[in-house]
């Protein structure tokens, strides 16, 4: 899974088209026909209640899944014809971490740097372990850290390689308010060096702050499109409220 060294990233994150992009499971339709088009450096904000689409959604983008009918487009190149390595363009993070547990947190840290190619791994191992506040647990195993923890570690996993893309599916899952606040200011960093950043969220009121654009699934269709703008979000909190019902 070679990807570019964390010194040299790629200077155009990737510029997404979804084309009547849809995704079912037997009978169960995850994603419904989704026509959108993502430029470079946009923040989205993707909500919805559980089970509108939003993992499926990120999924997809992170090419962990296959679209089942519709095309997916990276820079014009079609999602199916991508080569493994363009994954080194995409950081994400899930419901699951992708952490070894029985490895050490800087362990687990320099052999995804390996994977990526990142040489030497140690300076930018323990810079990003120094942003996400976790350089006093290097030798920590990840079994032992809380859920908060672990959560701190994937975004540093996501992060190492310095994506063109970031993919973040309800990140602040687990995170207490300090920590939470210390994610926002690190993705408005990100966003600020031209990254594509897409968050889901189910929390109007967390999400909406450093997004530039909302999009609403409900469903697994996209009801709402739009620029993250105050007159949106009375809106936003009655459909949101309307799905839970």
């Amino acid at each position: 899974m070679a990807g570019p060294a964390a010194s040299a990233p790629l200077t155009t994150s990737p510029r997404l088209v979804l084309r009547r992009l849809t995704k079912y499971y037997d009978r169960f339709v995850a994603l419904d026909r989704l026509d959108l088009t993502i430029e470079p450096g946009e923040f989205v904000v993707v909500l919805g209640r559980n089970g509108a689409g939003k993992t499926t959604l990120l999924r997809t983008l992170a090419l962990l899944l296959s679209p089942s009918e519709g095309e997916l487009l990276f820079d014009a190149q079609p999602s199916r014809t991508l080569d493994v390595s363009f994954r080194g363009r995409i950081g994400f993070v899930g419901h699951e971490t992708f952490l070894y547990d029985e490895l050490t947190v800087e362990e687990n840290l320099n052999f995804y740097a390996s994977l990526y190619g990142i040489e030497p791994t140690g300076p930018r191992v323990a810079e990003v372990l120094t942003e996400m506040g976790l350089d006093n647990r290097t030798t920590s195993l990840v079994r032992s850290l809380s859920r908060g923890l672990k959560q701190r570690l994937a975004l540093a996993r996501a992060w190492l390689h310095k994506p063109d893309l970031l993919l973040l599916d309800e990140p602040a899952t687990g995170l207490d308010t300090p920590t939470r606040a210390r994610m926002h200011r690190w993705l408005a960093r990100c966003h600020q060096t031209g990254r594509t950043v897409l968050v889901s969220s189910h929390d109007l009121a967390e999400s909406l702050q450093p997004a530039t654009r909302i999009l609403l699934l409900e469903k697994g269709r996209l009801v709402f499109d739009g620029p993250n703008a105050p007159e949106r979000v009375q809106e936003m909190q009655a459909r949101l409220e309307a799905a839970a019902g």
